[in-house]
């Protein structure tokens, strides 16, 4: 194909019959994107309360260009670069599931295409958004435990197990995922490049935690790194898992750590958690100036910190200091729950993770800590709805939980509606996501909705999902589409 030659051009297939004008840069060749019409299914845009029937989505490249009824899959159009206009051409010459098209650039120059289309008969299925987890831990392979990573794992190792759990998530429908903690960033990008297949990935790094929190898995005895490298708490940073820092100034450090690793968005641990040893449940990882610093140096960066946090004392000051959401919250008092909705705290992600009594590696503290925490969870999600705090969906569920993530919306079904649930695992995470701002890995398109521009993250479903959740838990009997950024992972659609 030849070389357009000192003009701005605008690609036909993206015209305004196709939604969302591309305007390509000079002297560069012209490279047609594959395109893709999903035809015959009902619709779920992410957003709405109803379904929008007998809908055709029309696919160029990566992206959705168009989301109405018969939509065309085959003829001749002129394509006006300037006005950014086209019009179908009587008479025309082009025959089958091919669009003929004609870019004219600045100068008037012509130059013709021609597009084959694919379509693909949805079978009367249901399409609605790629699911999103906002609580992720992907570097966590299954069947992980500290002295894995402590004594046996090395970064390399860490990173080619993560593999498999992507796929495992895909495979579900997961097309996105905030990992929150873990050396993720350059994972998401060889799955961008298409090295590997997996969901995108929202990183926020390594996990920021104050000595004896919930990021600190080391030795008990101060420097025996000297012996034994893989026992101290420096390891955990040397793998790119959790970053130690104590006081403001290291605090702040940290951060930018972080957001020099590229993260997406950070994480602290502003109190004691469940799988480790040091920190009990009513411990307070963070004072609020040293909460302070981590998100004065985020907001610097464009971006957002969230927080790992589970009682009352460790929420209030994360909202005095200014953190976007809280992660878990399950032992949360109504007054507490009712500060998060007054000052616009999320609880990202909230969770029942399916297995966690059942840890290989937990000790009898890991448990009992770990049923105090599920015993709060309804109690908390009810305050939640009661006070109207903006819910993300998020599972938690890694090293060895990554098949029961869609066992949340089993436990959520308790609370809300399969219409409320995939609003919360769709657009309303993709919202929480957008908090990353300038730092978006994906913010040249939505997220969590099927409208034109958005990214092409699809899934189809032989059963309405939003009549019945067991829907969407049951993939591998019901997910019969799974496209990701325009690429087909699954199609059991058949001819």
């Amino acid at each position: 194909m030849k070389r357009l030659t000192n003009c701005m051009f605008y690609l036909a297939i993206a015209s305004s019959l196709f939604a969302t004008p591309a305007l390509l840069a000079q002297d560069v060749k012209l490279e047609i994107p594959p395109v893709i019409v999903i035809k015959n299914v009902h619709v779920w845009d992410g957003t709405s309360d109803a379904l929008k029937k007998e809908t055709d989505v029309l696919i160029v490249g990566d992206k959705i260009k168009q989301v109405a009824k018969k939509i065309p899959t085959g003829g001749d159009y002129e394509v006006d670069a300037v006005r950014k206009t086209s019009k179908k051409i009587a008479g025309g010459t082009a025959t089958g599931n091919f669009l003929k098209l004609s870019v004219t650039d600045d100068k008037g120059t012509t130059e013709k295409v021609s597009v084959k289309v694919e379509v693909i008969d949805g079978k009367g299925g249901y399409l609605i958004p790629g699911l999103i987890d906002s609580h992720q831990h992907i570097m966590l392979s299954k069947g992980t435990g500290p002295d894995d990573i402590m004594n046996k794992a090395l970064p390399l190792k860490v990173a080619y197990d993560a593999i498999p759990q992507g796929k495992i998530m895909l495979m579900m429908g997961v097309t996105t995922i905030r990992d929150t903690g873990g050396p993720s960033v350059e994972l998401g990008r060889a799955i961008d490049a298409g090295q590997v297949d997996g969901p995108r990935i929202y990183s926020c790094g390594p996990m920021i935690s104050c000595t004896s929190g919930h990021g600190d898995w080391g030795g008990q005895t101060p420097h025996q790194a000297k012996d034994y490298p893989g026992s101290a708490a420096w390891w955990m940073s040397a793998m790119g898992l959790s970053t130690l820092a104590d006081g403001p100034a290291e605090v702040r450090k940290a951060t930018r750590f972080a957001l020099a690793q590229s993260a997406a968005q950070i994480k602290i641990m502003a109190g004691g958690g469940v799988a480790s040893l040091k920190d009990p449940l009513e411990s307070v990882g963070y004072s609020e100036a040293e909460m302070r610093a981590a998100v004065e140096a985020a907001t610097d960066y464009d971006t957002y910190v969230c927080a790992h946090a589970y009682n009352d004392e460790s929420v209030k000051r994360c909202i005095r200091a200014g953190v976007k959401d809280i992660v878990h919250g399950h032992l949360l008092s109504e007054e507490v729950v009712k500060m998060m909705a007054e000052n616009d705290v999320w609880l990202g992600s909230l969770s029942s993770p399916y297995g966690l009594m059942d840890v290989p590696w937990f000790t009898d503290e890991n448990r009992r800590k770990g049923r105090e925490v599920l015993a709060g969870y309804e109690n908390v999600m009810k305050l939640a709805k009661k006070h109207g705090v903006k819910m993300g969906f998020g599972t938690d569920a890694a090293a060895g939980m990554v098949e029961t993530i869609l066992y949340e919306f089993t436990m959520r079904s308790k609370f809300f509606t399969p219409l409320e649930m995939l609003k919360q695992a769709t657009s309303t995470n993709a919202e929480l996501l957008r908090f990353s701002k300038s730092r978006d890995p994906y913010k040249a398109a939505p997220l969590g909705v099927v409208k034109d521009g958005a990214w092409a993250d699809m899934l189809i479903y032989s059963a309405n999902p939003l009549e019945d959740i067991k829907v969407v838990t049951e993939p591998e009997k019901n997910l019969k589409l799974i496209m990701k950024g325009g690429k087909i992972y699954k199609n059991e659609l058949g001819e």
